[in-house]
C-alpha cells in the first residue's frame, strides 16, 4: 500500500496570526509579553503594523458600505410599498370615479354660481369646501402614482419614488395647487360692506373662475380610463367631443350672464338686458331677476 498522504498544513487563525505578529514585533499583549521600545527599531514595528491596519480598515469600510447600501435598499423597498400602480389599483379606480364626479360638479355649477349668485354660506358653500378637500387629497395622492416612461422596448411604469415626486413637481403640481385655493372663502370675505365699495370685489369674483382649472385634470383621467374601458376608440372620442361641446356652450352662456355683473346698472352704461326689459313691461318676473330665465336666454344667444 502507498504511504498515507501527509495532512495539509493547518491555516493559522486570525487570533494566532495576531499573537504571532505581536510576539514578532515585541508588542505587549494581555498576557504580559515583552514590548520592544520603538527607539530600538521603529521602522520595522511600523511596517509590521501596516498590513494589520489595512486589513481592519478595509473590513470596516466594507462593513460601512454594505450597511449604507442595505439601508438605501430598505428605504427604497419601503417607499415602493406605498406606490400606486394605475393599471392594477382598485382603489385608484374608485378614486378616479369620485374625482370625475367632483370635476363634473365644478364644471357645471361653478360658472353658474359665479355669474348669477353672490358668495354666501349655504349648501353650495359646504359642498364646495368638501370638493376642495377631495382635490387636496388628490394632490397628495399624485406623489405616489406611477407614471409611464418610454423605453426602447415600449412603455413601462416608473417605480422610483424620488423620480415620481420630481416628475409631478415639474408637470401638474402648480395647476393642482392653484385648483385647491378656497376661492369661495375669499369671495365670502370680499362681500363685506367695506369691500363692496372697492373694485377689487369684481376681481375676486373673476378669480373664482380659476376653479375651472381643475377641469384640466380630465385629460389625466381619460388616459387612465382608456386602459380600463372596453369601448372602441372612435366611440370614446365621440363621447369626449360632445362633452367638450356641451361644456363650451355652458361656459359661454355663463360668461354672457357675467357681463351683467361686471357692468352694473348704477354705472349708467348700455347693457344687452335693457332691450329685453323694454319687452317685458307687463311681465311679473323679469329675465334679469330670474336666474333660470337669464341662463336660458344667454344659452340661446350663445348657441344660436
Amino acid at each position: 500500500l502507498p504511504p498515507p498522504a501527509p495532512a495539509p498544513p493547518r491555516r493559522a487563525s486570525s487570533v494566532e496570526r495576531h499573537a504571532s505578529l505581536s510576539s514578532d514585533h515585541g508588542m505587549l499583549g494581555a498576557t504580559g509579553m515583552r514590548m520592544a521600545s520603538f527607539e530600538e527599531s521603529p521602522t520595522e514595528d511600523m511596517v509590521g503594523l501596516f498590513p494589520l491596519m489595512a486589513r481592519f480598515g478595509s473590513r470596516y469600510v466594507a462593513f460601512r458600505h454594505s450597511g449604507t447600501a442595505f439601508r438605501r435598499s430598505w428605504r427604497a423597498r419601503r417607499a415602493q410599498d406605498f406606490l400606486i400602480n394605475p393599471e392594477r389599483s382598485a382603489f385608484l379606480e374608485q378614486w378616479d370615479i369620485a374625482t370625475l364626479l367632483a370635476l363634473s360638479f365644478v364644471a357645471i355649477v361653478a360658472p353658474i354660481q359665479v355669474a348669477m349668485f353672490d358668495a354666501q354660506v349655504d349648501w353650495l358653500f359646504i359642498v364646495n369646501c368638501m370638493v376642495d378637500l377631495l382635490f387636496l387629497g388628490d394632490l397628495v395622492l399624485h406623489f405616489f402614482i406611477m407614471y409611464p416612461i418610454k423605453t426602447n422596448y415600449g412603455y413601462i411604469l416608473e417605480r422610483s419614488h424620488t423620480k415620481i415626486i420630481k416628475h409631478y413637481l415639474r408637470t401638474w403640481f402648480i395647476i393642482d395647487l392653484i385648483s385647491i385655493i378656497p376661492f369661495d372663502l375669499v369671495g365670502l370675505l370680499s362681500e363685506s360692506s367695506e369691500m363692496n365699495k372697492l373694485k377689487f370685489v369684481k376681481v375676486v369674483r373673476l378669480m373664482r373662475l380659476l376653479r375651472l382649472v381643475r377641469v384640466m385634470k380630465v385629460s389625466r383621467l381619460f388616459k387612465r380610463f382608456e386602459s380600463r374601458m372596453s369601448i372602441t376608440y372612435g366611440t370614446f372620442n365621440l363621447i369626449k367631443f360632445f362633452c367638450i361641446l356641451f361644456l363650451l356652450t355652458h361656459w359661454l352662456a355663463n360668461l354672457w350672464a357675467l357681463t351683467l355683473v361686471l357692468v352694473e346698472e348704477d354705472e349708467r352704461l348700455p347693457r344687452w338686458i335693457d332691450a329685453i326689459d323694454s319687452l317685458e313691461v307687463n311681465v311679473e318676473t323679469k329675465t334679469k331677476n330670474s336666474p333660470a330665465k337669464l341662463y336660458f336666454t344667454c344659452l340661446y344667444f350663445t348657441s344660436y
